[in-house]
């Protein structure tokens, strides 16, 4: 019996490169969705609720989640510079700098969190069309060193699951809103 469909592979390819890296790009999915899960009821006060043990440079959950958006991109334009160039500079940035020129706490937290939405939906999108040889593909930051997209995008889970922790605690510690 002739073949239905010609040049069509049934069977899964597993050569090297075509699995990807997607137990990371699943775990920076999720980041946006936990994120808003842990928003879910909280109201103005308890979103700019700073936790008196902290010191006063602390961020509160509004800040932290427009800190989450911007780093988004950030980290977003770093890989594709990594992904489309040979060997790019990356620029460090500054958080504190961001947060004052980005106005956190005028900006209305369902916007800073569709940011964030955007710039993981992007990156999600980028990192699933790399095939694994190029996740060790680099660029040279400026205070850091070297660094490959499969470190940068461990490094992202890891300073989201950071700031996803610093989001319960305060949630936890902030008084009840009437």
């Amino acid at each position: 019996m002739p073949q239905q469909t010609p040049n069509v592979f049934t069977y899964p390819r597993m050569e090297p490169g075509t699995l990807g890296h997607f137990d990371l790009v699943a775990a920076l999915r999720t980041i946006p969705r936990d994120v808003a899960d842990e928003l879910a009821g909280l109201l103005q006060p308890q979103l700019t609720f700073r936790h008196p043990d902290d010191g006063d440079d602390a961020w509160c959950i509004q800040e932290i989640v427009g800190h989450l958006g911007d780093a988004a991109e950030v980290y977003h334009k770093r890989l594709y510079m990594m992904s489309t160039q040979t060997d790019p500079i990356l620029e460090p940035y500054d958080p504190d700098e961001f947060a004052a020129r980005h106005g956190y706490l005028e900006t209305p937290v369902e916007d800073l969190l569709e940011k964030l939405r955007y710039w993981r939906a992007e990156t999600t999108q980028l990192l699933t069309t790399l095939v694994n040889w190029n996740w060790a593909r680099t660029g040279r930051h400026l205070e850091n060193g070297r660094v490959s997209i499969r470190m940068l995008v461990e490094h992202m889970i890891e300073h989201e699951q950071e700031h996803l922790e610093n989001i319960r605690r305060l949630r936890l510690a902030a008084p009840p809103a009437f």
